[in-house]
């Protein structure tokens, strides 16, 4: 396994979809909504990377992303967004908060994949991380 993974999403197929791709490579635990993701984080649930959806109800991507950025305790860990949205301005506001990826829908899951690969990478990921604590 190449680390663990949150992932946060609200549709229940896609979801699944791409928590059983992801489990060939990754460790990944499923939250449906930035609020239960929350929930998982304070019960000591402490993944690598956190991989959202921007749209979900409870807590947007944008606002679970705030709250991490915000927080002593979750600041450092990197967020990549996922965003069906077609406004061309999303991609830069989330990067600007502090995401370190951003794909939008439909995506091919191989590139999903090897993007998240790169994240773990001994290479990149101490400047991606870096740049997400800042």
């Amino acid at each position: 396994m190449n680390g663990k993974i949150l992932l946060v999403e609200d549709h229940d197929g896609l979801r699944q979809l791409m928590g059983h791709y992801l489990s060939k490579s990754f460790e990944v635990v499923s939250a449906k909504n930035g609020l239960e993701a929350m929930g998982w984080l304070n019960r000591g649930i402490s993944p690598d990377i956190i991989l959202t959806d921007a749209e979900m109800p409870e807590i947007t991507g944008f606002q679970l992303l705030s709250n991490l950025k915000c927080s002593g305790m979750y600041r450092h860990i990197p967020v990549f967004i996922v965003s069906g949205s077609e406004e061309p301005e999303e991609e830069h506001k989330f990067l600007k908060m502090g995401a370190v990826e951003f794909i939008r829908k439909p995506f091919n899951p191989e590139q999903l994949k090897d993007r998240l690969t790169n994240l773990f990478s001994p290479v990149s990921a101490p400047a991606k991380f870096a740049v997400a604590a800042a």
